[in-house]
Parts: C-alpha cells; structure tokens; sequence
C-alpha cells in the first residue's frame, strides 16, 4: 500500500455561492467530480471554519487573547530579522478612498522594489524615531515594528481585507486610538513622497498608508505531520519553513507531486477564495472548475489506482472530506450539487 497521503486545503471551494441556485439544470457547470468525491468521501467536523486562522490551525498554533495569531514573529524569523519581543507586521498598502469608504486595492499588488521600499522605509523611520520605533523591511511588501510589549491591540489580518471596506477593521483595543493617530500621520508623510510622486507619474499605485496586523511573539514549534508542502501562498510558506517542513511552490500539474509523494503532503490552493472576496460568482466557477480539472479528477485517480492511499479536502467550511479507494466503491450515494449550494460561513 503506498504512504501517500494528499490534504488539499482550499478555502472557498463549496461557496457560499448562491448563483447556483439560479442556475437550470441545463446551465450547471460540469462539476461531477467534485460531487463524486464530496458524496462518497467520509465527512468528518473539522475546527477549520476561516481561511485565514486555517493556515495557523494546520500547524497546531493558537490566537493570543486578543484573537490575534502571530504572523509577524513567524514572518520575520523565517526572514532571519532576528527582532525579539513583541512584532507586529506594517505593511504598505494602497486605499481608495471616497467619501465614505476605504477599500484596501492593494499589498503585493503594488510590485514594489526593493530600493523604492527602502526609500519610503528610511522616511517614515525619522518620523517614528521621536516615538522610540523603528520600521524594517525583511522584503520590500513586508514590513515590521517590534516592541518590547504587546500593544493591547486587536487587528484584522491584511490577506482577508484585499477589495474589502477598512473603516470596520481599523484597529481596535485600549491603545487604538494611539496607534490610529500615527497612522494617520504616517498617511499625510506619504501624500507626497518622492517614491509616489514618481509611481503616479508612471500611472502605478502609491504607498498611501500601512497596515497593522498580524501581532504577537515568536511561538513554539509545534510536532508536526507534514512531509511536504505545496503551496504559492506566501503565509503557508513561511509557517512550513518556521516548522522545518519543505515547501515548494505549486508544480505545474497534479502528476510532480505525486511522482514524490511520501508521507503526509499538504498543497495549500487559494484560488477559489479571491473571486468570492471581489463578488466575482463567475470568476469563481471558473476556479472551481480549474481546481476539478487540473487537480481534483487526477488525485482521485490516483486513489483508485492505489498510488494515493487517501486525499483529504479542507475547504474552512467546518468539514473535511476524506476519500479513499473504497468510498469510491459507494456507488448507491447520488451525486448532486448539495454540497455546493448549502449556505456555509463567508470565507475570508
């Protein structure tokens, strides 16, 4: 019996997508195989309902009392910043703004380079030394404040605001009000840096503002199952390189990876999540659809032909869906498109 085991975390794979239901019969996407295997795998609960703390649950880590999970330590480290204490990610970021609202349009978006991210850097550090902090760049998206003591503040994690309204997120807690004051400042220094007088005349977007989140110190590594991770997710790659797992970028097709499949392999796939973050129903059938053809229908091959002994799915809905050669064999189970039309919590 082969030891190849598959889990595929893919948030956003089962919606919500209610478009389907407005759907007639005859307009249905061709999702068969999906449906196959989520009717015939072994459901099980999963603790796994959010895209976000799903990357951190994988791995066995928990929120701080605030909520908050601990991306900046584990970022910096896998950086080799080496900054001790308390950190918390300030990273750049554009806003449009109007009259009434705040949509973050922008992270890695912004294709900074790393000269242009340490000229805007170096000008807020003068900014922030009368405060006693320093900002450092470990890459020129990802940026840093390490303090000697937790700030008591709750914030929203910047790979769930992407499209999304700030003004609901800003940071919260008994310091906000302090913190919020500096970010402002930090907004009207970079009004009319050099670096985003020259991005605009280009037609690129400005650093307009950053972004506080992800606080907290350094965690233990906890024992982990992972042999292998797969994944184009810069977060997931980071938490597997703090645990010491290997971690590849997503191959090209389903087949590299089980050409070298030993043990327990985690592919981490985010491409159903964006579409449903930008109300895109369209652009998400057409990643589900992608996700069927070029990952889902290979895999459960694989188990039939007994190169795969099991492929679990997580996609953060509270459910995993675990198949293996003999419940394929469960052909008295419909296929339909329950599992795609059933209203679950909104992945963020």
């Amino acid at each position: 019996m082969t030891n190849c085991h598959i889990t595929v975390f893919v948030p956003g794979l089962l919606g919500p997508q209610p478009i389907l239901s407005q759907l007639s019969s005859v307009d249905l996407p061709d999702f068969t195989a999906l449906e196959k295997a989520l009717s015939r795998a072994d459901i099980n609960p999963d603790p796994i309902d959010d895209a976000y703390a799903g990357l951190f649950q994988l791995f066995g880590i928990e929120p701080d009392a605030a909520g908050d999970y601990p991306a900046a330590a584990i970022c910096q480290s896998v950086q080799q910043l080496r900054l001790d204490g308390f950190c918390l990610r300030a990273d750049p970021v554009y806003l449009q703004a109007d009259m009434t609202s705040a949509i973050l349009r922008a992270h890695h978006e912004l294709r900074l380079d790393p000269a242009e991210a340490q000229q805007i850097v170096d000008s807020i550090n003068q900014h922030l030394h009368q405060d006693g902090l320093q900002l450092v760049m470990g890459q020129p998206h990802h940026w840093y404040l390490a303090l000697q003591a937790s700030p008591g503040l709750q914030t929203s994690p910047l790979p769930t605001l992407l499209f999304q309204d700030i003004n609901a997120h800003l940071p919260r807690g008994e310091s906000a009000a302090d913190w919020r004051r500096l970010m402002n400042e930090i907004q009207m220094l970079l009004y009319d840096h050099p670096v985003n007088r020259q991005r605009e005349a280009e037609g690129r977007l400005t650093v307009n503002s950053l972004w506080l989140w992800g606080g907290g110190h350094l965690p233990g590594k906890a024992t982990q199952n992972w042999q292998q991770v797969y994944t184009d997710d810069w977060l997931l790659d980071a938490l597997a390189r703090f645990h010491d797992i290997a971690s590849d970028v997503l191959p090209g097709t389903a087949e590299e990876v089980l050409a070298n499949c030993q043990g327990q392999v985690l592919l981490g796939i985010d491409d159903c999540s964006q579409p449903l973050r930008q109300q895109d129903p369209f652009g998400w059938l057409e990643a589900v659809q992608q996700f069927q053809s070029l990952w889902l229908q290979p895999l459960l091959t694989a188990v039939q032909q007994n190169r795969c002994a099991s492929l679990t799915l997580i996609p953060a809905n509270g459910r995993r869906y675990v198949v293996r050669k003999q419940c394929l064999r469960r052909w008295w189970r419909p296929v339909s498109y329950t599992h795609l039309t059933l209203p679950t919590k909104r992945i963020v």
